[in-house]
């Protein structure tokens, strides 16, 4: 049989290969599977030089793939102000004035995960409320989508913000109706008013802010990540990241359109790089958020008739990265959660890939939220993958009021879409969500608003590992524990087809395993 570099044997091993949906043991040798079957079988691979390990009955399921992260985002997060679960804005303002004392005058505060419909004012937090908190230091406050954010005067007078300033195209600079001055809620484009005068990261800072990303995911059991970057500098730090040894997971890369002209002048098109690092796709922002009511809807919001959202891009630029992007060979990741969105954008795809047909292009929308029957069946015929995220289920307690009954139905309509024949993968957006493929799993399984949109523990698991694995290109090589992939697997506390619904959130991680690596141990 050979010699195994490692072996785990006496488990329950879920494989997600539908030959051979479970086993005992794998053996793995040179970071890669080279047999998967009973403890008798693979106990043939074990030599004196075979590092064992005794399962003792734990489930096995494949590394975890996310396939939508911040990375940098999520890094950073660590060091802001959590305001996640904060309940009122006066909460918000101790929090402020806790950080003051903490950093000298002058430095930037900066928070992050507030939602105004959590809050017991149910109001977006103003400019005057942070400089109460923060007179001399200059605050952004990110709501938890990260589409909406609040600053105070200081923040406004470094990034030049008045009642003369021209909102960006795709962005606007909410103003008080009584003086014209900007009330410091900034959406969309508008938040790189601030974002171009925040100091710049240093090397190390941004080094250190992506390996503690990459931290944080192999705790959760993530493998893969489809890392979204946002700049050329990201994409260069990972690299050197990767040729030192320092990327304890893989990465597929989410590329700014800032960056597509270089790729397609250097003739790199996706896939391109190795099983640690490769180019993924071209990330198109196409809308915003619901929480924000930035995500543009065919018909009003429902708690705000005057707004039906906003489109980052016109469907001419939509149409022009597009046609660029798929001509050079690239896949696309469009960020689409309105219905208005999601249309425009599969009738620019369906334009584009009737004059340059492409097979198997796996264009992918990403987030996909707001839909019904009839965008369904043209997402299924233009052939897009739907990269989704189940745990906005959990923290959109709020998605009734904002969208109404009907369409309320058919948001994150999971099972619709796998019924239709779509191929459906799932990140977490994080820092946005949890970064844990098992509080999603969790969310997809037990879904109490809309039941008829629950999915199946297996379906749920399916896409964070198979299908997440089709999501770019690499079915071939991961996604299922079968002989002659990549030898990533994580091993759980308890077995998620056990469990109740409920319980699937207590699950732990034990160990995650990157071609036969162990990167992650719980204490």
């Amino acid at each position: 049989m050979g010699h195994a570099d490692y072996v785990l044997l006496n488990g329950r091993i879920f494989t997600m290969n539908p030959v051979q949906h479970q086993a005992e043991a794998v053996a793995i040798r040179d970071g890669r599977f080279v047999a998967v079957g009973s403890d008798k079988e693979i106990l043939s691979y074990v030599d004196q030089d075979t590092e064992v390990l005794d399962l003792d009955n734990r489930a096995v399921v494949p590394g975890f793939i996310d396939s939508h992260v911040h990375g940098t985002s999520l890094g950073r997060s660590t060091s802001q102000i959590n305001l996640r679960v904060v309940k009122s804005i006066i909460e918000i303002r101790k929090r402020i004035m806790q950080r003051v004392r903490l950093v000298p005058k002058g430095d930037w505060i900066i928070g992050r995960g507030w939602d105004q419909d959590k809050l017991i004012e149910c109001r977006y937090p103003s400019r005057d409320d942070l400089d109460t908190a923060a007179p001399e230091n200059p605050v952004l406050l990110l709501r938890v989508c990260g589409h909406l954010a609040v600053v105070n005067s200081a923040a406004l007078k470094l990034a030049g913000i008045t009642k003369n300033t021209d909102e960006p195209q795709g962005g606007y600079i909410e103003k008080d109706p009584r003086t014209g001055e900007p009330n410091g809620v900034l959406r969309e484009n508008s938040l790189r008013l601030v974002f171009d005068v925040l100091p710049e990261s240093t090397e190390k800072s941004l080094e250190n802010t992506c390996l503690l990303a990459c931290r944080k995911m192999v705790e959760q059991g993530i493998t893969t990540a489809h890392w979204v970057v946002n700049s050329a500098r990201e994409i260069r730090l990972l690299q050197a990241l990767h040729a030192r040894g320092l990327l304890p997971l893989r990465i597929y890369l989410l590329i700014p359109t800032e960056c597509m002209k270089a790729l397609i002048d250097t003739g790199l098109t996706t896939g391109f790089g190795d099983d640690r690092l490769k180019i993924g796709a071209i990330k198109i922002m196409m809308d915003g958020s619901l929480g924000a009511r930035t995500a543009a809807l065919r018909q009003p919001y429902n708690d705000d008739p005057e707004t039906h959202g906003m489109l980052l891009h016109s469907k001419l630029k939509l149409k022009r990265f597009v046609e660029e992007a798929h001509k050079a060979g690239l896949q696309l990741a469009i960020h689409t959660i309105g219905d208005r969105t999601v249309q425009l954008t599969l009738d620019v795809l369906e334009e584009v890939l009737s004059k340059y047909p492409r097979r198997d292009h796996r264009h992918r929308l990403e987030h996909a939220s707001v839909l019904d029957a009839e965008l369904i069946r043209e997402m299924k015929e233009v052939g897009v993958i739907a990269s989704v995220q189940p745990h906005f289920i959990v923290s959109d307690v709020w998605i009734n009021r904002r969208l109404g009954a009907e369409r309320t139905r058919w948001t994150y309509s999971f099972r619709s879409l796998l019924k239709a024949g779509i191929t459906a993968i799932a990140g977490s957006d994080a820092p946005v969500e949890p970064a844990s493929p098992l509080l999603g799993i969790y969310a997809a399984v037990t879904r109490e608003t809309v039941p008829q949109e629950r999915l199946s523990m297996d379906e749920a698991l399916s896409l964070y590992t198979a299908t997440g694995a089709h999501g770019s290109f690499e079915e071939d090589v991961k996604g299922t524990i079968e002989k002659g992939k990549l030898a990533d697997l994580v091993v759980l506390s308890r077995d998620p087809y056990e469990v109740s619904p409920q319980q699937i959130k207590e699950i732990q991680v034990e160990l995650t395993i990157v071609g036969g690596r162990v990167v992650y141990a719980r204490k």
